[in-house]
């Protein structure tokens, strides 16, 4: 016991001055429910520890950390892992994020007698002079511009959405030239017909009187193709969301200059190399090692074919060392991560984990199972986890709870928190009595289109292997076939420093205006908002004094003048029900229910709802940077409630979630997709099929995307 890694008195966040004993070289999972402070004492207290203690040692700038301890021994450097892809750059790929092109480019230098700044990929000499070493160009979308069911009269090009008087009567007059009938759809068009309207252009010019605004304006043009890209009215630009990526059509995604094609080992140019899959690329590797006989490759070729093998164990096989970060789902570019951890001639690290079984099919969490625990003879590992999968295996449980916010943070007992886990009842959802069929031909990454069967009015699951498409058929495929179509993802609230649940909510404009009301003012006295009366002067209604600049790590301290609320003090002199704005916003949404009841329905009906879908820990005015993962979709669903799309579509809801709030999340859905017509969800979760009225299992067959239907409750 004494060799083990001990923390106490840990107050990070909303833990409450707990102990925690870790097993070294051993499983150590962290359980509780979303908020309860699970990432706080895994990421930001013990790796923050490892890594702190380890940077101080030789680093020049260590930032001051925010964990908040009262002592800690026996810590070992950590590796913080987390299942979280943020990361923008198209340029960022997997052969340079892990430094491995350099290692590439050595290969193909010593096998070949060249130098190895010759295929460096950083020079313009070397890159392919139609994408500039992209590998794809960005192009208009004939699949997300046309609606196939609308007749031409009716305009059926999306991006021509404004001026409908003036694109409708350009149509009209270009269809009467060429005898096309505009009373006809775009899809029953001849192919000749559809050509002429997406690139054509017409041999003389149209006058043509239209609606503007509240006025009639006048305007005389060619008709012009809506692929041509030249537009019929003045600065009326075709927006990004009609663009697709499409593959390069000079290098074809290899992204060198076409001389670097005649330079080839086994076949491939170094371009191939990066852009063929690792299963095709394993056989290649390995008949590489052993070829070389350089002692300057050895070593190289060694670590190289070692990723290539732990990748294809992780059911990576699928990616190549060109395929661009931005576009690996979170849980492709944590195993990739766990890649270099697995291959790591390191040892005694403390490795922490998240969830890294989320997201995963059956066959793909058997390989990571195996390897998490197989890592623990090496190494300590800390894993945040909420499947019943590592309970047998775990040398540790902490069990965090009882709930979320400031209701959590305690050690609870694990016997009693896996038990109410298993007390739910589960409900038969509706019979599929309809099927729409989603069919569409259109180039996105490596796909060529989509064929899926869903059930209307009913709430669909899709799973399948990790980078199978999922994703992309939500994000891309969906809003092109459905006209009203909401996507919500997993990516964390888009806001300011100064957003915090009230303002994502919509409810912060209406506590302002209450108090407002009441005292006769204008609603900004009682706005935090930049620039507003109400804003506190010393932090600019931020909430926090922040300390550093982008280069050296920032630190955040909370503003002592408005105790983070980001209001002027003045304003505690102004009640409503003996309650300030400050109250107000240190009240969480469970407290907020009961105090607005009889002030004012809306707000209070508001924090019920966030309530029902276990948010009710949550603080009026807490910052969203602080929620986490689970509670930042649980509020983008709740928004989603107010949409007037007709089909939503969610990527893993369930995700970092207990089975108490998984049940009341998708009972919440079910109340959602009542009101609408079509839910589809995309989640691995185990046990959520129940919910579903239909399961599919997504499939890639010759680049088309397909569903094989594995639960149907018309079955």
């Amino acid at each position: 016991m004494c060799d083990n890694i001990v923390i106490e008195g840990i107050e990070t966040n909303n833990l409450k001055n707990i102990d925690v004993t870790i097993v070294k070289k051993g499983i150590n999972l962290i359980i509780g429910p979303s908020g309860s402070g699970k990432s706080s004492l895994a990421y930001e207290t013990i790796a923050q520890i490892g890594q702190h203690e380890f940077m101080s040692m030789f680093a020049d700038e260590v930032s001051e950390p925010s964990y908040k301890v009262k002592s800690f021994s026996n810590m070992v450097a950590t590796v913080p892992i987390k299942q979280a892809n943020h990361n923008n750059n198209m340029r960022s790929t997997i052969g340079t994020y892990f430094g491995i092109n350099r290692s590439i480019g050595l290969i193909y230098a010593v096998m070949l007698g060249l130098s190895e700044d010759f295929f460096v990929l950083n020079k313009e000499s070397n890159l392919c002079e139609n994408c500039h070493g992209l590998g794809y160009v960005s192009q208009l979308d004939y699949n997300k511009i046309i609606d196939f069911n609308v007749p031409l009269k009716k305009v059926p090009f999306r991006c021509w959405n404004r001026y409908k008087d003036f694109f409708s009567q350009m149509i009209i007059n270009f269809c009467d030239d060429h005898k096309i009938d505009s009373e006809k759809t775009f899809r029953e068009l001849t192919d000749k017909e559809k050509k002429l309207l997406l690139y054509g252009e017409s041999s003389e010019k149209y006058s043509v009187r239209y609606k503007k605004t509240n006025a009639f304006s006048r305007r005389t043009s060619k008709f012009y193709g809506v692929l041509t890209g030249n537009p019929m009215l003045p600065n009326y630009g075709i927006g990004k969301m009609f663009y697709s990526v499409f593959e390069c059509e000079c290098c074809h995604g290899k992204k060198y200059d076409k001389q670097f094609d005649e330079y080839k080992i086994h076949g491939l140019s170094i371009g191939e190399f990066m852009t063929t899959d690792f299963d095709s690329l394993q056989n290649i590797v390995n008949k590489m090692s052993k070829e070389i006989s350089d002692d300057r490759l050895s070593f190289t070729i060694k670590n190289l074919k070692a990723f290539i093998d732990k990748a294809i164990e992780l059911n990576l096989g699928h990616l190549c060392f060109h395929r661009a970060i931005p576009t690996l789902s979170g849980g492709e570019l944590q195993r990739l991560r766990m890649v270099q951890v697995f291959i790591t001639q390191l040892s005694d690290l403390v490795i922490v984990l998240d969830e890294p079984l989320a997201g995963l099919s059956g066959e793909e969490k058997k390989s990571v199972f195996k390897n998490v625990v197989s890592l623990a003879k090496k190494h300590t590992v800390v894993l945040v986890d909420h499947g019943d999968t590592f309970y047998k295996v775990s040398d540790k449980i902490i069990a965090l709870g009882e709930k979320g916010g400031n209701a959590g943070g305690k050690l609870v007992d694990v016997d009693d928190f896996l038990k109410k886990q298993k007390d739910i009842k589960i409900t038969t959802p509706p019979k599929v009595e309809k099927q729409i069929m989603v069919q569409l031909n259109s180039s996105i990454y490596k796909y060529k289109g989509v064929k899926i069967s869903l059930a209307d009015s009913c709430m669909n699951l899709i799973t399948g292997y990790s980078g199978v498409g999922k994703s992309t058929l939500l994000r891309e495929y969906l809003p092109q076939y459905f006209e009203s179509y909401l996507y919500i993802n997993q990516k964390p609230l888009l806001g300011n420093k100064n957003s915090c649940v009230a303002t994502v909510l919509d409810i912060s404009n209406k506590i302002s205006e209450l108090f407002a009301k009441k005292y006769k003012k204008d609603k900004k006295f009682f706005s935090s908002l930049t620039g507003n009366d109400g804003m506190c002067p010393i932090c600019a209604g931020a909430g926090y004094i922040e300390y550093g600049d982008d280069y050296h790590q920032s630190t955040r301290i909370e503003c002592r003048e408005c105790e983070g609320t980001g209001f002027n003090k003045i304003l505690k002199k102004y009640k409503i029900k003996d309650a300030s704005i400050f109250d107000v916003w240190k009240m969480t949404l469970d407290e907020a229910i009961y105090f607005f009841d009889d002030v004012d329905e809306s707000v209070s009906k508001v924090c019920e709802t966030a309530s029902e879908i276990m948010l009710g820990h949550l603080h009026v005015g807490q910052a969203t940077r602080t929620l986490s993962g689970g509670e930042n979709i649980r509020i983008k669903i709740m928004k989603a409630s107010k949409s007037t799309a007709k089909v939503i579509g969610v990527d893993e809801p369930f995700k970092g979630l207990s089975n108490i709030e998984i049940d009341a999340v998708a009972r919440y859905l079910d109340k959602v997709m009542a009101k609408k017509q079509m839910l589809i969800v995309i989640d691995h979760t185990t046990g959520v099929e129940s919910y579903f009225s239909q399961w599919i299992q997504m499939e890639n067959k010759k680049n088309i995307l397909t569903g094989k239907i594995l639960y149907d409750q018309k079955l």
